[in-house]
């Protein structure tokens, strides 16, 4: 005859454990149910604003940042266009894959003329609906 074991009980911690991974969890649902809701009200405001000029191999980068106001953005393209006296305007792109309502996202645009030398122009130039 088999001999029968006896049922083990939840132990506290547990309890405590699963708990924890609910709350986790419903948190996770509330962020991104806030998330599409404020998302979907407003279209993005994006606005792109200059961090830092660095040499960068044989030019130099500008770091930006593209801040949303607006609502969620996905595949943002930011253009800059560099405009230096006696030389021709250089222009360059960059593709941010997602940009949160909110959100302030680091890129940034390479151009073989030094842009501390002349005026530069950032902008944002289209996006997809997420």
């Amino acid at each position: 005859m088999a001999r029968r074991e006896p049922h083990a009980r939840t132990s506290a911690l547990e309890w405590a454990s699963a708990a924890l991974g609910l709350a986790v969890l419903l948190l996770v649902f509330a962020v991104i149910g806030a998330d599409l809701r404020r998302g979907g009200a407003t279209p993005p405001a994006i606005t792109v604003e200059v961090r830092e000029v660095a040499a960068s191999g044989q030019g130099f980068v500008v770091v930006f940042d593209a801040i949303n106001r607006g609502g969620t953005a996905a595949s943002v393209e930011i253009e800059g266009t560099l405009s230096v006296p006696g030389k021709p305007s250089e222009t360059a792109s960059a593709t941010l894959d997602y940009v949160a309502a909110g959100a302030r996202v680091e890129g940034g645009l390479m151009f073989a003329q030094d842009p501390r030398q002349g005026r530069l122009r950032l902008r944002a130039l289209g996006y997809q609906d997420p």
